[in-house]
């Protein structure tokens, strides 16, 4: 076919590029280091010109953790869905959060490092979509060890911490099935520890 029947390819979204250029920036250097001018500098805008598009630096920090939450929730619940039984469910959350990681390795770390610069209602509403997310591992792990709630949501935060800690390094270094292994470990700690 010759390349000019191709149809063209269209530009990203202003809004689209505004996104993905303070998640990067916000990622590599800092919410704090970055400031508008930096932002539309490097978009090769005006400062002045954000404005169309956001309504403060600290808005559009919240717009990319919370969105960024939502969508690590929904690809967690997809994956969820394929597993048959309980025991599948706990490497459907891992493989669920290593893919996200590593398709969004600026976005994990905005989620991890850079929510302390939200005003207090927006830590909130970041803090309700987290405990959503943590509930989820916490009700796998209590349906796969029997544990009480209590016992599960300690496992579950140690998992998320591991979990957060190998996507901190940059990527994450264990192979897949070496971390679900991993946290199956921990898991396994945990219900053994449960029971005297």
């Amino acid at each position: 076919m010759p390349a000019s029947s191709h149809p063209p390819v269209p530009a990203p979204h202003a809004r689209d590029r505004l996104l993905e250029a303070a998640s990067a920036l916000f990622a590599s250097h800092g919410y704090q280091a970055i400031g508008l001018r930096d932002l539309a500098s490097h978009l090769g805008l005006r400062a002045g010109s954000l404005y169309h598009h956001i309504e403060s630096k600290q808005g559009l920090l919240f717009e990319l953790i919370e969105s960024s939450l939502t969508d690590l929730l929904y690809e967690t619940r997809q994956c969820l869905k394929s597993a048959r039984t309980n025991s599948e469910r706990l490497p459907c959350f891992v493989q669920a959060f290593v893919a996200y990681s590593q398709a969004n390795p600026d976005k994990l770390v905005l989620l991890t490092r850079e929510a302390m610069n939200l005003n207090e209602e927006q830590l909130l509403q970041v803090e309700q979509l987290k405990a959503q997310y943590s509930g989820l591992l916490s009700e796998i792990v209590a349906a796969e060890c029997g544990l009480t709630a209590s016992r599960a949501r300690s496992i579950a935060q140690a998992v998320l911490g591991l979990l957060c800690g190998q996507a901190q390094w940059g990527t994450v270094m264990a192979a897949r099935e070496q971390l679900v292994a991993f946290v199956q470990g921990i898991v396994g700690t945990g219900k053994a520890a449960a029971c005297p």
